[in-house]
């Protein structure tokens, strides 16, 4: 079987579907020496991730200039005429996206959320038009659908009338580097790079509004005066799109240093920003699976997150849920766990046992599996 894999979403600075894309592509090297592999990307940040890729003869990568044209006709007219020329059996479009002509070869497609439909005060209106638009399109046109929850697949049948027949769950994961900090770690450099001067309570994610970041900023205000001021909140991620009421409240709040805010970081910051952390809170309006608290509990960290979309299905009983529309539970739940050592000790142990749960060599597996279902 030839496989087509779009890889375009693995560029710098690199977004969740990225992470997806490149862990999946590592996988495949690993157990899949049978089929062909027909790579499409319009960046070489692929090279840096798979320096080995020489030495695996049946993965292939073409480099498009779709960039400087428009990316919906290049996908609408030349995509598939490729495709076809190059005898692909099975496309892969792992970013919301297929060809919308198919001509002699099946499609997959993963949908990673449809926040367009579940939350559209967070996200331009444009971009939910348009992504309203694109996926009624590809759940009629494609072959099978990879969601990456139960929560996922519920809202696609629920809003897009998608056949449940056509939806197959495959959980994501977190790579083997998120785990706990090794003996002798030094958790003062991290905090010296970040201006971190106490404990912290860390959040991971792009500064856009579906991530709550207001509340969150506004519930540790309210814990401040219980924490007797032993914490900070770090808040650790790159600006997304309609951020500025989020650096409103920043400036709000953030009187004393007591927020700091870090913009994007390499994931080895990442990890250690996670390792030295003593609470990890993610108060999130909508996930479609949600990495950030599966990698928190892969480095040992207590987990605060909310209970609504995905979360409570991938993260069981390994974390305190709270209402993401109720700042004083927020609060609450940060006051709380900062109290009580053996609270957090609980939930790092049943983090640990629950983040093992999710394995990239699992997901991989169910994708070939897809694959061969529509070959």
């Amino acid at each position: 079987m030839k496989i087509g894999l779009d890889i375009r979403t693995i560029n710098k600075p690199k977004s969740g579907v990225g992470y997806y894309v490149t862990n999946l592509i590592r996988e495949f090297q690993s157990i899949d020496a049978t089929n062909e592999y027909f790579m499409i990307s319009n960046n070489h940040s692929y090279e840096s991730e798979f320096r080995s890729l020489g030495n695996f003869t049946n993965f292939k990568t073409w480099i498009s200039n779709e960039n400087h044209i428009i990316g919906d006709l290049w996908e609408s007219f030349y995509l598939p005429h490729l495709l076809s020329n190059k005898n692909v059996d099975v496309f892969h479009g792992p970013a919301f996206m297929i060809p919308l002509r198919s001509v002699g070869f099946r499609t997959v497609v993963t949908i990673h959320d449809v926040v367009a439909f579940t939350r559209t005060e967070t996200v331009p209106k444009k971009y939910a038009l348009y992504m309203r638009i694109l996926l009624n399109q590809v759940v009629r046109k494609v072959d099978k659908i990879i969601a990456p929850s139960i929560s996922t697949k519920s809202d696609l049948i629920k809003y897009l009338n998608t056949p449940e027949e056509k939806i197959h769950v495959v959980y994501n994961a977190v790579s083997p580097q998120y785990s706990p900090a090794p003996p002798g770690h030094d958790q003062e450099e991290i905090k010296r790079k970040f201006g971190i001067r106490n404990k912290y309570i860390l959040f991971a994610g792009n500064l856009e509004p579906r991530k709550n970041l207001t509340r969150l900023m506004e519930a540790f205000n309210m814990a401040l005066p219980k924490l007797n001021e032993e914490y900070q909140l770090v808040i650790c991620g790159k600006r997304g799109w309609l951020y500025q009421d989020i650096l409103r409240t920043y400036e709000k709040f953030n009187l004393n240093n007591e927020i700091i805010l870090t913009n994007y970081v390499t994931e080895q910051d990442l990890i250690n920003l996670y390792q030295s952390a003593d609470i990890f809170a993610f108060p999130t309006l909508y996930e479609g699976f949600g990495f950030p608290p599966l990698e928190a509990m892969g480095c040992g960290v207590p987990v605060i997150t909310s209970n609504v979309s995905s979360l409570p299905e991938i993260v069981g009983d390994a974390a305190v849920l709270v209402n993401p529309l109720d700042t004083g539970e927020i609060s609450e739940a940060i006051v709380t766990m900062a109290h009580s050592e053996a609270l957090r000790e609980e939930l790092k142990k049943k983090g640990l046992k629950r983040s093992a749960l999710f394995s990239w060599k699992d997901t991989a597996r169910k994708t070939l599996d897809i694959y061969d279902s529509v070959f």
